[in-house]
């Protein structure tokens, strides 16, 4: 009963101190929760009134039209092209603070440089040469705003801010709570001039580096600047200014809300708005840049739209890690921002009562386990924790969902979890540190031979993170969505249990390391955290007595109403980064690197080419107790080398005559394929489809039916994937 109480006012004084280390630490705790629920309540169906398309500046558009940055010119094609789509906002996530060079002044410098006189034509040129000055003038009759980055760190000052379009009664606004920052890069003066509007796109991450709030203003030099959303949204609107609302705390005046109008935005003491985030990337209309400038055709999803004109190309970095997905497109994220600031229903907000609401829970869960708890067995007190905790945590989600109202939940379930533990007696404590580390660590992942070498020899194993040669085998069922759409939970339950459970002791009896189980497929590599030198010949042993042991179970799983179970493999060797990895919220021991995406790659393969299993070259060249034939030389999607792919078919010390004569014939087949010869290689490629009825051969009759008689200059037999 004491501990209770005592826990439950060392809680209330945790959540009321000022001390930054602690509000650090129940930011970083209340992110926990707060990401629970945003996932939980996504996605969210978009309200197309008004329309919000993204204009991404991607891969293909860079492909096409060169790298970033474009020249202002083609800017300016892009924003007229749109124009011309009845837009009714454009807006830019990207700053133009940069003068482009005019191409004259190259010319001149030349001349210069070369002891020639400069003609006088060049002059004549020189304006209409301007980039800038064309950007300028084509964007002055548009509704176009700019965006441009704010610094609260960098005191730079780069460009002329815009004027500001929100207005207050504040008198002293040194006293108001906004964020303020130290320096700027805006867009060159003659842009700013010539556009609509202008705000700042600038988003600092919370404490974990992951993006969950936004500022929609901002203060800078005493003057109070709109956010690029928020501006946009103004401009949408119709309205002439923002309406910052705020009220006296003591020496300060805090925010309260921003108005647009008829429509109120909810911020907190700092015009901050919680994100409201409505599913994964691409939940808005996405259309690329070169598909604007480049398509002659109209584009009705632009009528009467907000076009945001950003990047989601990787080498832009434009990329930030949000709750809902790990690297989400900044543009994406202002159009989520833009959503809710002309939907202001969606966004959740923090209200004034929030302190006394949580010091209230806090005492009322102390005061119920503190009547309860001794009364209870520690089973009995397993459930009504478990109970409360649910409870607790459901109640705030109901909060969150229904009336968009956010408030802390972190420390009442910590109170709960804390004061049930105190109850709950157990000795699993009691146990050797490195014994319990090393089974909870890897005990999920390997076979219990390996566990006991570790703890036998803990010092052989490190959790850090370190890059090693090893093998990474991905498997995952065919059509696995036709098949268990029939089936009743609990029949895909126990479906997945007979086939996993058999599919991981052979992995477990390969010496193998189970990376993870994402419904049917299943990742795992060799090599760690034991290093084996066949990890190879290992990983491709154990798919061989897979694929044996799929075929044996079909009986099994007909009884469940299962037909033509089938699996498809894919296995690589090379360099990977190893170890434990994930964040502070979640951790575990695992592969990472492109080697391992390849070993995806093959497995996505195996179903194109008909085959059970695909391994690439490297593997093939440690597998010397295996036989293997040649299936393609392909690049797959993500990766500029070609890689030579096989399947294995059968161990060396089992291969047959009839196989042995049937490998041969597929050899001389590939030969000629590869060797250009393509009459000769039809002609046994049909041989062997009519004799085995493969989809491979079939495959290959097509492609090079699909392919003209006259073999291509260069032609190396490289096959290009474009999917994944």
């Amino acid at each position: 009963m004491l501990s209770a109480i005592v826990l439950t006012v060392l809680a209330s004084l945790f959540y009321l101190s000022n001390n930054s280390t602690v509000i650090e630490i129940l930011q970083r705790l209340e992110a926990i929760p707060y990401d629970v629920r945003l996932k939980l309540n996504t996605p969210i169906k978009v309200n197309d009134t008004p329309p919000i398309v993204i204009i991404d500046i991607d891969e293909a558009s860079l492909k096409q039209e060169g790298r970033w940055p474009w020249s202002r010119k083609k800017i300016a094609l892009l924003i007229n092209k749109l124009a011309k789509n009845d837009t009714a906002i454009i807006t830019m996530d990207v700053v133009q603070s940069e003068r482009e060079e005019n191409p004259t002044q190259q010319l001149k410098q030349a001349l210069l440089d070369l002891k020639i006189k400069t003609p006088e034509w060049i002059d004549t040129v020189e304006d209409k040469l301007d980039a800038d000055a064309y950007f300028a003038y084509t964007i002055k009759d548009k509704d176009l705003v700019l965006g441009y980055p704010f610094h609260n760190k960098l005191l730079t000052q780069t460009g002329k801010l815009p004027k500001t379009s929100v207005e207050s009664d504040i008198n002293n606004i040194e006293n108001l709570t906004t964020i303020n920052m130290v320096g700027y890069t805006a867009n060159l003066t003659e842009f700013t001039n010539s556009a609509s509007g202008s705000g700042f796109f600038s988003i600092a991450p919370d404490v974990d580096g992951t993006v969950r709030r936004a500022p929609i203003i901002a203060k800078y030099n005493d003057q109070i600047y709109p956010s690029l959303a928020l501006e946009a949204a103004r401009l949408y609107l119709l309205e002439d200014e923002i309406k910052l609302h705020t009220a006296t705390v003591g020496t300060v005046q805090t925010i309260t809300h921003l108005s647009l109008g008829k429509l109120k935005i909810p911020t907190d003491a700092q015009g901050q708005i919680l994100i409201p985030y409505l599913g994964k990337q691409k939940h808005f209309s996405y259309i690329s840049a070169s598909d604007i400038i480049n398509k002659d055709k109209r584009f009705p999803e632009l009528e009467n739209a907000i076009a945001i004109i950003g990047t989601s190309a990787i080498g832009l970095a434009d990329l930030r890690p949000t709750p809902v997905q790990v690297s989400f497109p900044g543009v994406e994220i202002q159009a989520n921002i833009l959503h809710g600031i002309l939907h202001p229903e969606t966004i959740a907000y923090i209200p004034d009562w929030t302190e006394g609401a949580t010091i209230l829970t806090l005492i009322i869960l102390g005061v119920i386990m503190m009547l309860l708890y001794p009364l209870l067995q520690p089973i009995s007190l397993v459930f009504s924790g478990t109970a409360l905790l649910f409870i607790n945590f459901a109640y705030n989600f109901w909060l969150w969902s229904s009336l968009h109202i956010n408030l802390p939940v972190i420390m009442s379930l910590l109170l709960i979890m804390a004061v049930s533990s105190i109850y709950v007696v157990y000795d699993l404590l009691k146990e050797n540190k490195d014994r319990k580390r090393i089974h909870n660590m890897f005990g999920r992942y390997v076979p219990l031979g390996h566990i006991n070498k570790l703890i036998d020899n803990p010092n052989t194993i490190s959790t850090d993170g370190e890059k090693r040669e090893m093998t990474v085998l991905f498997s995952d069922l065919r059509n696995f969505t036709s098949l268990s759409e029939p089936l009743s939970t609990r029949e895909l339950k126990t479906f997945l249990n007979q086939y996993l459970t058999p599919i991981t002791k052979i992995i477990f009896d390969k010496q193998g390391t189970i990376d993870k189980y994402v419904g049917d497929m299943v990742m795992a590599f060799w090599g760690a955290p034991i290093f084996t030198p066949k990890h190879a010949e290992q990983a491709v042993e154990s798919a061989l007595i897979m694929q044996n042991k799929i075929t044996d179970m079909q009986e099994e799983f007909s009884k469940l109403g299962i037909n033509n179970v089938a699996a498809g493999i894919g296995i690589h060797t090379g360099e990977m980064n190893v170890g434990d990895m994930g964040s502070d919220y979640r951790r575990a021991y695992t592969v990472l690197g492109d080697a391992v995406n390849l070993g995806s790659r093959l497995e996505s393969l195996t179903k194109y080419y008909g085959v059970k299993i695909l391994v690439s070259e490297d593997t093939k060249q440690q597998c010397p107790n295996v036989i293997f034939r040649y299936i393609d030389n392909v690049r797959v999607k993500g990766k500029q080398d070609a890689v030579m792919i096989y399947e294995p078919i059968v161990m060396k010390v089992d291969l047959s005559t009839i196989q042995k004569e049937q490998l041969q014939k597929h050899q001389e087949a590939f030969d000629l394929y590869l060797a250009g010869n393509w009459e000769k290689a039809t002609k046994i490629f049909t041989k062997l489809y009519e004799k085995t009825n493969e989809s491979l051969y079939q495959l290959y009759l097509v492609r090079i039916k699909e392919k003209s008689t006259k073999v291509p200059i260069n032609w190396d037999g490289v096959h290009t994937h474009t999917t994944k």
